[in-house]
């Protein structure tokens, strides 16, 4: 064996590797890798945190705006419930009535505060801030049952015009189903 080389001599040990420092640059390689997963996480989690709450705050907002609708209707509704007259007048309006100029006048403005307070429901549901049923079975039903009558009809020719056009074209939309199922005439 003159001459060759040993399989055991090959292998000599080999050194103990140095100690590395602290702020060695693989080390600190390692730990800023660590600290950019730890932030990603901590952006996700707050993420997820303001998901949280943005949808809290619409739940909130949402609620807020169905009871200021609410209120609205409210303030209508007991102009006529709440006085006998008012309520006497409205019935005669609707119903055709041959009325006086004072009492027209009357009527034509309760049915223009009927008009305004559908039309806030109308305008909030397609804003997304109640739903839209809201309107197409809550207020608009509640109108057409006003309008669908034979002095409501007159009246509503009278004041449509003043009302935004779009709120008008959905309300004469919807109409023409409610007058089929009731057989009433909505259109002036």
């Amino acid at each position: 064996m003159d001459g060759e080389i040993g399989v055991a001599d090959e292998l000599e040990p080999e050194a103990p590797a140095p100690r590395r420092h602290f702020f060695h640059r693989a080390r600190m390689e390692y730990w800023a890798f660590a600290s950019q997963i730890v932030s990603a996480l901590a952006v996700v989690i707050s993420l997820v945190f303001v998901g949280i709450q943005l949808h809290d705050s619409n739940t909130v907002a949402l609620r807020e705006e169905a009871n200021s609708t609410q209120s609205q209707w409210s303030a209508f509704r007991s102009s006529i419930y709440a006085n006998r007259d008012t309520a006497a007048l409205f019935v005669a309006g609707m119903t055709g009535k041959q009325l006086d100029d004072a009492d027209q006048l009357r009527f034509l403005y309760l049915m223009r505060e009927h008009g305004w307070a559908a039309f806030q429901l109308w305008d909030r549901a397609n804003k997304g801030l109640v739903p839209q049923w809201n309107f197409t079975v809550g207020a608009a039903g509640d109108y057409l049952r006003v309008i669908c009558t034979p002095g409501g009809v007159k009246a509503w020719g009278t004041i449509k015009g003043e009302f935004p056009p779009l709120y008008v074209g959905d309300l004469d939309r919807l109409a023409v189903p409610y007058a089929k199922a009731h057989q009433v005439r909505c259109t002036p």
